[in-house]
């Protein structure tokens, strides 16, 4: 047993080393594993566009697809991406509703989102967002997607992604 404990001794010295020799790439190696522990954790989506790396994407009461939210509820969403340090702090959110390739646009609240309302917020591995999306009770009962862009003030897409949905009554 001391044998093993002296073990692994050595090879935390070791790590300790080499962190200290590699000038912080244990710590960036440790942040990409994060995110990477965060993607296999977030609700699968389809990426359409996005300038920025969406890390994680929570759809609130909801864990696998389609997504089934129901009319008349508000339901959250919480989105965690990389903004590359540039210091996002404003989104306008362009958020439809995509059922056999008819397009519906839905209601979102904030938006935008900026520093008047605290729903883009700094993290230690990005910035995170959250927007609250109405499913409104004229959607039809089926299966179709939830297109989410999210842009800057000039326009520029940010982040965009797509899920499927089930409208349910």
């Amino acid at each position: 047993m001391r044998g093993a404990t002296v073990y692994y001794l050595k090879i935390l010295l070791a790590i300790c080393t080499v962190h200290e020799m590699a000038g912080g790439l244990i710590r960036n190696t440790t942040d990409a594993a994060y995110k990477k522990y965060l993607s296999l954790r977030s609700l699968p989506f389809e990426d359409c566009g996005s300038l920025y790396r969406v890390n994680y994407l929570d759809i609130e009461s909801c864990s696998t697809l389609p997504c089934s939210m129901k009319r008349n509820a508000i339901i959250k969403v919480t989105v965690l991406f990389d903004d590359n340090g540039n210091g996002v702090t404003f989104l306008k959110h362009e958020v439809r509703w995509v059922f056999n390739y008819i397009k519906t646009q839905a209601a979102i609240s904030p938006d935008p989102c900026d520093g008047d309302h605290d729903c883009i917020m700094s993290a230690s591995d990005g910035k995170t967002y959250w927007a609250n999306i109405f499913v409104n009770e004229t959607l039809p009962v089926m299966r179709g997607s939830m297109l989410w862009e999210s842009k800057d003030e000039c326009n520029q897409n940010l982040i965009c992604f797509e899920v499927p949905v089930l409208i349910t009554v």
